[in-house]
């Protein structure tokens, strides 16, 4: 007998981005974060010991185009977001100035 209500909802998967500088002070994240994929019911978190703002080009898969260290969790995404293998999102990591161009891929 399933006991969960509506209400319950379905909590999401969490897929953390942890960011650091490399030895220029760039921003920098592991190799399998540079290009990361993420289902529908994925949420993303950016993590960083440094104040730090995300910016989406353009499109973003998510309700919001722009994250920080203060709004670090990406939320799910949008509702009218196709999943595809050929469809990435580009966003920019900026702290002090620098910058990373990473991409995200919505998969089914």
């Amino acid at each position: 007998m399933n006991t969960a209500t509506a209400k319950d909802g379905v909590k999401p998967n969490i897929r953390k981005i942890i960011i650091t500088l490399d030895a220029a002070g760039k921003p920098f994240v592991a190799q399998e974060d540079e290009e990361v994929t993420i289902a529908s019911s994925d949420e993303v978190v950016w993590e960083s010991a440094q104040e730090f703002l995300i910016d989406f080009k353009g499109n973003s898969p998510f309700y919001e185009e722009q994250f920080s260290h203060i709004l670090r969790r990406s939320g799910l995404v949008r509702r009218n977001v196709m999943s595809s293998k050929f469809v990435f999102y580009e966003y920019t990591i900026i702290i002090n100035g620098q910058s990373l161009d990473p991409r995200i891929r919505v998969d089914p």
